[in-house]
């Protein structure tokens, strides 16, 4: 009998941070946690985490929300976890790292990325898998792993993603689910199983890979020595839940068929929800699995979206930065306020938001940003508006290439951090000629989705297309101005071209010692 009171923890785990709440059966979050932790960047390309300091702070994150709540942890009746994505992780028999985490931002396995894709390998492994691997990916760090460190490869029991480890500290076990695995590119997501075609082709071991199952399957419980650290009751249940993409999807109220949602994080994407698995065989979307075992997320990732603001917030508001300390305001507050300040178009001033290469709808690792058109006429406010512009310019072209494919899209529930810029929400939705239905509690949006799939797993929920009436539009964006729309578009077409123009550059700029 599913149960009719409770409540759920649930973790999403993030690049810079970890966030536990405590929501009701419905996915309301009622209470909220939140502990940074460190990324570390040994030698150029390769960063890195200690995925024993992230277990800490899920730990310490999880009885901080406990005493916060008051709330007997025998009324915690579920345990969920979410986390960011495309991490690898060496593990031994005994669930023991045999190395830091490397994350989703490493790029030392560019060399074997290239190989790994190199002659009809790319196409075998999207006829297999419906996806084609960067050196961002797990398949270029598996096979780095299995090249430059022999001695750990061959000490490893399994390799793990960031959830997965966090999951094995909870209950013991070492598996993965649907999405999770469909994000390896080693897994078929629609017979929903290990390809031991890519496998074998490329060498990796299945033996190697977490045992994948169900999102909303329970996969265990609370061991005592969880117990012990987390403040959560022996015996627990653990739902498997999903990773970032997935939970967020979930979030944003955007599970059923055809619904998009548009995370706007320090990654950005879009996401839409369909029971029909299309993809690019030459350049492709990711093409992933759903909490929902019936259908598929197809979506589009820009690699620094969110991530190119923080980047001109750091590297170009240092006084902003002080001042905004000073009066106790937040920064972003302040680049909100220099960008509304500019005419749209950014009087002609271009943000090219490649910072850290590109994924969708272009696989390249070599892309990298610039501003284009700068005059002495430009201000910090014109560059701190162009970014934004830059990173919705890219949007727009993400959101063609699914169109593309044939999927439909009228509207985007958006979610992540960007949302909280009423500036940067127009720009978007201008530029898109896509209305934004901004959801409330949007930057809790991965935490409750997790939550929600916790709930299905219960049984309190029958499916996740039964829980997107749980979550609640704060308010909607429309496209505005049509003279804007129209600058906007034409400067669009030349941020296209600028994209081609610019491929033999950035080639050549990484050819010089």
């Amino acid at each position: 009998m599913a149960p009719k009171s409770g409540y759920i923890l649930a973790h999403d785990i993030g690049t810079g941070g970890d966030k536990a709440i405590i929501s009701d059966l419905n996915g309301h979050v009622l209470f909220s946690e939140y502990q940074a932790y460190s990324i570390s960047y040994p030698s150029p390309e390769w960063v890195e985490q200690d995925p024993d300091e992230l277990w800490r702070a899920i730990a310490e994150t999880s009885q901080k929300v406990i005493i916060k709540s008051g709330i007997d942890p025998k009324e915690i009746i579920g345990v969920g976890i979410s986390a960011q994505m495309w991490n690898t992780l060496p593990v031994d028999d005994k669930g023991k790292p045999l190395m830091p985490m490397m994350s989703w931002l490493d790029l030392r396995s560019v060399k074997q990325a290239e190989v790994a894709v190199a002659g009809d390998n790319a196409r075998f492994i999207y006829d297999h898998t419906g996806n084609i691997p960067t050196a961002k990916d797990s398949i270029p760090k598996i096979l780095w792993l299995k090249e430059e460190r022999p001695d750990i490869w061959k000490n490893t029991a399994c390799l793990m993603d960031c959830k997965e480890y966090i999951l094995f500290k909870l209950t013991g076990r070492m598996v993965t689910d649907y999405v999770g695995a469909s994000v390896y590119f080693l897994f078929d997501p629609i017979r929903k199983r290990w390809s031991s075609e890519v496998c074998n082709r490329l060498g990796i071991p299945i033996e190697k890979l977490p045992e994948a199952l169900p999102c909303t399957d329970i996969i265990g419980s609370i061991t005592e020595e969880a117990a012990r650290l987390t403040g959560l009751r022996a015996g627990t249940p653990v739902v498997n839940c999903a990773g970032d993409v997935a939970v967020a999807q979930s979030g944003a109220g955007a599970n059923q068929e055809n619904r998009v949602h548009l995370c706007i994080g320090t990654a950005t994407w879009i996401g839409i929800s369909t029971s029909t698995f299309k993809n690019i065989p030459d350049k492709p979307l990711w093409g992933l699995c759903h909490i929902n075992p019936e259908k598929y997320i197809i979506a589009g990732e820009m690699e620094t979206g969110g991530g190119a603001l923080m980047w001109f917030r750091d590297v170009l508001c240092k006084e902003e930065k002080q001042h905004s300390t000073h009066i106790g305001r937040s920064t972003y507050d302040m680049i909100n306020s220099m960008a509304e300040s500019v005419p749209a178009g950014s009087d002609k001033l271009i943000f090219l938001p490649w910072l850290s290469g590109e994924r969708a709808p272009v696989l390249d690792h070599y892309a990298r940003g610039a501003y284009i058109g700068m005059a002495m006429s430009h201000t910090k406010n014109h560059m701190a508006r162009a970014v934004m512009e830059g990173v919705a310019y890219h949007l727009r072209w993400i959101c063609e290439t699914i169109e593309g494919l044939g999927y439909n899209i009228n509207a985007f529930n958006a979610v992540g951090g960007g949302c909280n810029s009423r500036v940067w929400v127009q720009i978007i939705s201008d530029v898109t000629g896509k209305p934004m239905h901004v959801v409330k509690n949007h930057l809790e949006a991965g935490a409750s989705g997790a939550a929600l799939a916790v709930a299905v797993g219960l049984g309190v929920h029958k499916s996740m297309d039964d829980v997107d009436q749980l979550v609640e539009i704060d308010h909607v964006v429309n496209p505005s101005n049509p003279d804007d729309r129209r600058r906007y578009n034409d400067l669009y077409h030349v941020y296209r071209d600028l994209y081609t123009a610019l491929i033999p550059t950035h080639r050549q700029l990484v050819e010089i010692p």
